[in-house]
Formats: structure tokens, C-alpha cells, sequence
């Protein structure tokens, strides 16, 4: 049991911004976790991936990629009272770098007003990495990359409205 405020349930270590615990949680303490659930999935990559999936984002390679420094492109529409949300990412980014940008855009995505107040409601992400965030998207995505499987000393890249 913890004895103050800032020890951890989970015995974990804790994040150096915002002292929540960093959890990397193991399948045999997942109990009644269902079997085919994001978690169960072999790699970090596939991990995220299924998070998407679980969230209803459609993530997939860009056919043409005109720019060299954006690694995906983020839409939302929101036809019909429905969300439709999509990730593009550019074909030639490393498995690692494809990891935390998709954590990145779903946490941009979290915040769904960062995108739809753009004029065409999409964002650019770019290909260089940031400094550490201490809070918000990118913050966000590297407690999610960390859950996942994979620890990033920076998941905040640079966004753009298109």
C-alpha cells in the first residue's frame, strides 16, 4: 500500500513531468483482459496499431509523398453526427519512428478541436523530433508508447493545419 501522495500503487517508476506511475502492464495481470485486445499484440508497432484500430482511426501508407520532413497527415470529418478519423503516413518511416508518430496523432486526435478548427480540418505531423513535452499530445503519447512496450526519450513532433 502506498504511504504518500507520490509513491506508486504499482511500484513503478514515475514519470519525471507529471510523477503518474509508468505502467507497462504483463498479460498474466491483465486478468479476464480479452485475448485479442491491443496489449496482446507481439510488438509495440502492432500494439499502437490496434489502439487505433480499438478507436475507430484508420491508419495507412500514403501512396505519394510530396514532402520530406511530414511523417503522416491526421483528418477528421465529421459528416452524419459521425467521426470519421484517418492517419496517413508516409512509406518510408522506420518501424520505431512510425510507433511514436501514430501514438502521437492519436493523442492529437484525443483533442479533436486541434484538428477540426484547421480550415480543412487536417494536420501535418512533422519527421523531426521535439524536445520532451511535459504535458499534452506528446506527453500523452509517450505514457502510451510506454504502455505499449517502448520507451521514446520524445514522442511530440511539430504539427501544421493544412
Amino acid at each position: 500500500m502506498p504511504t504518500n501522495d507520490t509513491e506508486s500503487p504499482h511500484n513503478a517508476e514515475l514519470c519525471p513531468d507529471c510523477e503518474l506511475p509508468l505502467v507497462r502492464p504483463s498479460m498474466t495481470n491483465l486478468i479476464g483482459y480479452p485475448k485479442d485486445s491491443p496489449l496482446t499484440k507481439a510488438t509495440p508497432l502492432q500494439r499502437v496499431l490496434a489502439l487505433a484500430e480499438t478507436a475507430n482511426v484508420d491508419v495507412f501508407d500514403l501512396a505519394d509523398v510530396t514532402s520530406t520532413n511530414v511523417s503522416a497527415l491526421v483528418t477528421i470529418d465529421q459528416g452524419n453526427d459521425d467521426l470519421a478519423t484517418t492517419i496517413s503516413l508516409s512509406p518510408d518511416l522506420t518501424e520505431n519512428l512510425k510507433t511514436d508518430v501514430i501514438a502521437f496523432a492519436l493523442a492529437v486526435v484525443g483533442t479533436p478541436h486541434a484538428i477540426t478548427n484547421t480550415p480543412n480540418a487536417a494536420v501535418a505531423i512533422s519527421r523531426t523530433r521535439l524536445a520532451p513535452a511535459k504535458d499534452g499530445p506528446g506527453h500523452l503519447a509517450r505514457h502510451m508508447l510506454y504502455t505499449c512496450g517502448r520507451t521514446t526519450p520524445s514522442a511530440t513532433f511539430a504539427i501544421t493545419a493544412l
